[in-house]
């Protein structure tokens, strides 16, 4: 798996395993313009207000974003 299946990868888990990650994810392909393939993953409203921990949002936010910009990075790379 290149780095940047593996990226792709980690940024899916990350999407699916919290719903701050999955909205903040959404808002980051339309802000960078990429598509990452997201289909499939929708969390219950809920879901976004029990994940919207700070400590989660923080953490998670900083590091999905860095994943993202990588992706992007490498996709140009490629393009």
């Amino acid at each position: 798996m290149s780095s940047r299946e593996s990226l792709h990868e980690e940024i899916r888990i990350m999407a699916t395993n919290c719903a701050v990650c999955e909205r903040d994810a959404r808002d980051a392909e339309q802000t960078l313009g990429v598509l990452l393939a997201l289909d499939g993953i929708a969390h219950p409203e809920d879901s976004f207000a029990y994940d919207l921990l700070p400590h989660r949002r923080e953490l998670h936010r900083e590091t999905l974003l860095r994943k993202i910009q990588e992706w992007a990075a490498l996709e140009q790379q490629c393009g």
